[in-house]
């Protein structure tokens, strides 16, 4: 029997060379369609909206605005545990330089908080971060340059040119994280003949935004869209969950459950050697500071494990931080470097609050909330009180019992340290 020329046409139709270009044409235009919509409806955080496309000075893009109205944490997140999320509202707003500031008030800054996603403060709400609390203490505005990481000084430089900010504190907020990372090079490394080359064509700022757009082209919606089918179908009903090892899990001993990153809780390599690298930095830095008229304070907090290690119901390795922490203030204190370290009012904050099932860290993220940056710079106004810092007019409160550390500070605290989920319902709730 004959093949008719209508059944040549259907033949034709449906071979791979025909179909296969016509879904790449479909799919490409629903990704150019998604594209149209806004990023931050296809993510949970700031710097998962606002990172992409960034400033040549910051980590955001400038002059934007991110809102959402039911986020959660980034541990809850990685695990894909959604039983595990605790909901609040995250507002977040970037200034002209790409950094997360509040409207600018036509005030000199008393002073530059650098460090990394704890100054940067997504986690709490912006009349309460960290800069803004510490902005109190100090004759001027703090300057949030969180997230301006690895340390550049020439760039540290030209910000502080651009803020007009002659003499005044340099906040280095050091995580405890940074002890496993080598400290950032005391001198640029010398530039390829490329980079001279990219220079000299498109001048210092052109390759800086050159660099920003090539390192964070923005991601496809459809694949974005794609990994939330995957997360919502890796469930433990419909498919295993591959993600729940990403997090481990702790119980306290008040039966309160609590998120921790696995790399975290691995202990640092040559801890002795890893406290004399970050030591000499920060005496290097000191100097190099003190020399631009800025004074250098590190803010020493710990990782969440060294809070809550000692509460935990469940066999543990030690946790060593509060230790390493604690050689590291000492070594810095020696180098008449000033320094606040959290870590043992933090400790007995949090073994106080979790007696009332409040926290001083979010139980599903690795970050402190308002009630943790309450306590530090609560901390910082009692210990830096004694330390000379032209710009600082805090005060220091009353010297407590070294067996009560913290007592008189965390007795104002009540407002800031509800419960996660207490918290979480009056973020929510707010406009």
């Amino acid at each position: 029997m004959m093949a008719t020329e209508s059944d040549a046409k259907m033949t034709s139709r449906w071979r791979l060379g025909w179909v296969l270009p016509c879904l790449m044409l479909v799919v490409m235009a629903m990704d150019f369609a998604l594209h149209l919509a806004p990023l931050d409806v296809f993510v949970n955080c700031p710097h998962e909206a606002l990172g992409q496309l960034h400033t040549p000075e910051g980590p955001f893009q400038r002059n934007r605005e991110f809102h959402n109205a039911r986020s959660y944490g980034d541990l809850a997140a990685l695990g894909n545990l959604p039983q595990r999320r605790v909901y609040r509202r995250a507002d977040f707003a970037t200034d002209a330089f790409g950094f997360h500031n509040p409207a600018a008030a036509g005030l000199a800054p008393a002073g530059i908080l650098f460090g990394d996603s704890f100054a940067i403060g997504a986690e709490v709400p912006e009349q309460k971060s960290f800069s803004m609390q510490l902005t109190a203490l100090f004759s001027g505005p703090i300057y949030n340059a969180g997230g301006f990481v690895p340390l550049d000084f020439e760039r540290v430089r030209q910000l502080a040119s651009r803020l007009k900010l002659r003499t005044g504190a340099f906040i280095y907020e050091f995580h405890e994280a940074h002890l496993k990372e080598l400290p950032p090079p005391a001198a640029p490394g010398v530039p390829s003949w490329r980079h001279k080359l990219a220079v000299r064509v498109l001048g210092p700022r052109g390759v800086d935004r050159l660099k920003g757009w090539l390192s964070s082209l923005p991601e496809s919606r459809l694949e974005l869209l794609a990994r939330k089918l995957e997360r919502a179908l890796e469930n433990d009903a419909v498919l295993p969950n591959s993600f729940a090892s990403s997090v481990v899990e702790g119980r306290l001993r008040t039966g309160d459950w609590m998120l921790f990153l696995p790399s975290r809780i691995a202990p640092v390599n040559s801890p002795d050697a890893a406290v004399v690298r970050w030591a000499d930095f920060f005496r290097r830095l000191s100097g190099e500071l003190g020399r631009d008229g800025l004074e250098l304070v590190v803010v020493i907090v710990p990782e969440k494990f060294t809070v809550y290690a000692p509460l935990l119901a469940w066999p543990r390795p030690p946790a060593e931080g509060d230790v390493l922490l604690g050689q590291l203030e000492r070594r810095l204190r020696e180098a008449c470097v000033p320094v606040v370290n959290v870590t043992p009012a933090f400790r007995a904050a949090a073994a106080e609050l979790a007696e009332r099932h409040q926290y001083i860290y979010w139980q599903d993220d690795t970050h402190w909330n308002e009630c943790g940056v309450t306590i530090a710079v609560a901390e910082f106004r009692a210990q830096i009180g004694s330390q000379t810092l032209r710009a600082f007019v805090g005060g220091a409160l009353p010297p407590a019992h070294p067996s009560a550390a913290g007592t008189a500070r965390k007795a104002a605290l009540s407002s800031n340290c509800l419960s996660q989920q207490e918290y979480a319902a009056a973020s929510l709730s707010a406009p």
